[in-house]
């Protein structure tokens, strides 16, 4: 019969990945919520004022963009979630496998749930890559409708990458 020790001997070392996902699922919850925090002011603000041409155009953009941004972080949350839940799978595949030696059902499982998990907080961190993309834009296009200060803002960021050792 096993042991408590040798199940636990079996999962601890590797119960540091689960806690990784879990603290990859809280990041990427706190960007959702961010985006969609963002989104909702930025609608609440589009209806609630009077805003001229250009700020208004600016503001149709942005809400449309926030709004792609909580579906990409919405997709990502959902991936981490997965990826999470495949990893503590693996984990108890690991545990079950002590338990009950060479089960090629077992194995096979764990082995799935390990691959496609790792591969799901890949995907989800990809998700993440492309909304930080989207926020580069956003703030470049915040300034779209003052143009004294895009003008300002673009020459600082040439004259920047002009610095930037290459």
């Amino acid at each position: 019969m096993a042991q408590l020790g040798d199940v636990l001997k079996a999962i601890g070392p590797n119960a540091s990945i689960v806690f990784a996902a879990w603290i990859f699922m809280g990041f990427l919850q706190q960007r959702y919520d961010n985006a969609i925090d963002r989104y909702r002011a930025a609608v609440g603000d589009f209806r609630s004022h009077d805003h001229e041409g250009g700020r208004a155009g600016n503001l149709e953009d942005q809400i449309l963009t926030y709004q792609h941004r909580c579906r990409l972080m919405g997709t990502a949350t959902l991936l981490g979630l997965v990826a999470a839940i495949l990893l503590i799978a693996a984990l108890i595949c690991g545990a079950a496998d002590v338990l009950m030696p060479h089960q090629p059902l077992i194995t096979a499982a764990g082995i799935a749930a390990s691959v496609i998990g790792c591969a799901l907080v890949i995907a989800a961190a990809g998700f993440v890559i492309a909304e930080g993309r989207i926020v580069r834009r956003q703030l470049d296009d915040e300034l779209r409708d003052l143009p004294a200060l895009a003008g300002h803002a673009r020459h600082r960021v040439e004259g920047a990458g002009r610095d930037t050792p290459g």
